[in-house]
């Protein structure tokens, strides 16, 4: 690597400092409720559909992966102009997919559509999160924001997975959907609240 100069020491700008500015609190805490909700079911995705009856989960999978590539597309189309309606609108179809999972995932029907909402909703989530925190850590501290948000999404991923295996293993493949779906409305929560700096109706405008 060619021996460039970093950046001076009296330059750098804490990770502590960058993490509190207006809005970053919000962003990084949504980050990791989705990641949390969503590695719950996602890990354990095959004991659930055998626990609802429905033994493919490559079909499940499939489905879901084919939604998501939806999902992406979707909101970038979408993401310029309406950042906070369409995020809120995600969060909100991936609280009730988990509900309809834990009450209605026995029927393949609507096991297999729950999975494709599902999909569409989550494909699309994690660049509106990130738009939304470089917007507001601003282009100056862009980079160590996005840094941080990494370090969180990773966490959120891990003890996901940790928290789906506790359920399943102490309560069963059914309470999967009901462990995830408070993590997933805490996430939509802090959205709705967030209105000022992290997530506004208009961007530019926190």
């Amino acid at each position: 690597m060619p021996g460039f100069p970093g950046e001076p020491a009296h330059a750098r700008v804490p990770l502590v400092r960058v993490a509190a500015l207006p809005g970053l609190p919000a962003v990084l805490s949504v980050t990791l409720f989705l990641l949390l909700g969503h590695q719950v079911m996602y890990t354990y995705v095959a004991p659930f559909a055998a626990h609802a009856g429905f033994g493919r989960t490559d079909v499940v999978l499939l489905v879901f992966g084919v939604a998501t590539v939806a999902g992406i597309w979707v909101t970038g189309l979408l993401v310029d102009r309406c950042l906070r309606a369409v995020l809120l609108g995600a969060l909100a179809l991936c609280a009730a997919v988990m509900l309809v999972l834990g009450l209605y995932a026995r029927t393949p029907v609507v096991l297999l559509g729950s999975v494709a909402l599902w999909g569409v909703a989550f494909g699309g989530a994690p660049t509106l999160i990130q738009t939304a925190l470089v917007d507001a850590s601003g282009p100056v501290h862009a980079d160590v924001a996005t840094s941080l948000q990494t370090t969180v999404y990773n966490a959120g991923i891990a003890a996901g997975s940790l928290t789906g295996g506790l359920a399943l293993e102490r309560l069963g493949p059914g309470a999967l959907p009901w462990t995830a779906l408070p993590l997933l409305t805490a996430a939509l929560t802090v959205v709705t609240l967030a209105r000022r700096h992290a997530f506004p109706a208009v961007r530019g405008r926190a």
